[in-house]
């Protein structure tokens, strides 16, 4: 994950779909977090507060990827939008973390 977000910008193919980076944004933090919280859901210690933590722990690295991306790279920049579709896709992952039982 962290590989994919600090790849230089050059290395990514453009697609011509307004906004797709967001959707992908949002998909990718999503599915991050929802596998954090599956995972944590099995476990028979798991607790509301925990799960609310790992969601924040994972909107934390989706801040800390895109002031990566703004600090050490020329072709590529933080994104306050993209920082906004990472938190989105971990709060959708948390309201989504019961869907799909084993």
């Amino acid at each position: 994950m962290t590989v994919l977000c600090l790849l230089p910008g050059k290395d990514l193919p453009e697609v011509q779909v307004v906004n797709f980076d967001k959707f992908v944004h949002i998909t990718v933090f999503g599915l991050l977090c929802w596998l954090y919280l599956r995972w944590l859901m099995r476990k028979k210690t798991h607790s509301l507060s925990g799960q609310i933590l790992v969601v924040l722990a994972v909107i934390v690295y989706g801040g800390l990827m895109e002031v990566l991306q703004g600090a050490f790279y020329t072709d590529r920049s933080a994104d306050w939008l993209d920082f906004a579709a990472n938190s989105a896709g971990c709060i959708i992952a948390f309201f989504m973390r019961k869907t799909v039982r084993n």
